[in-house]
């Protein structure tokens, strides 16, 4: 059925029980994952009275929140290898959080993604938005939701 399977995360609790349920589902399929974040772009950074951080601060902060990132996807990939699933890792800094996981899917070559949702409800989803909700709108492949 899945022969490549996009596991996109974000450090959450919720996509991280996503990304083991994904990978369990990878296993019975005799599928492989693509595990993948996406980095929140941080040209500028701002602090109280909207004083603006120095260029070396935010050159600092983009390279630590880069290293949190590959750490949280060299983990999963840790649980892909021990259920004997084959990986392969991503990150990167989208536009957005949806765009950059139809992307990932689109360039290597994901014929579904298993992600996972807060479950918030309406009212809510629609004033924050949804990334889930995103996804399910402009993807190609099949999204499974997991909850």
């Amino acid at each position: 059925m899945f022969k490549n399977i996009l596991i996109p995360i974000d450090r959450s609790p919720v996509s991280l029980k996503a990304a083991k349920a994904g990978i369990q589902l990878a296993k019975r399929l005799g599928a492989s994952v693509t595990i993948y974040t996406g980095l929140e772009r941080l040209e500028r950074y701002y602090g109280d009275e909207g004083i603006a951080a120095s260029p070396t601060a935010v050159k600092t902060l983009q390279k630590r929140t880069r290293e949190q990132a590959e750490r949280v996807v060299k983990d999963v990939a840790a649980i892909a290898a021990k259920n004997e699933v084959p990986c392969k890792t991503l990150v990167d800094e989208p536009v957005s959080p949806a765009e950059g996981i139809v992307n990932a899917a689109t360039k290597n070559k994901c014929d579904a993604i298993f992600m996972g949702s807060r479950g918030y409800g309406a009212v809510k989803s629609l004033l924050l938005g949804s990334v889930t909700q995103r996804v399910l709108a402009t993807s190609k492949v099949p999204v499974l939701v997991f909850r």
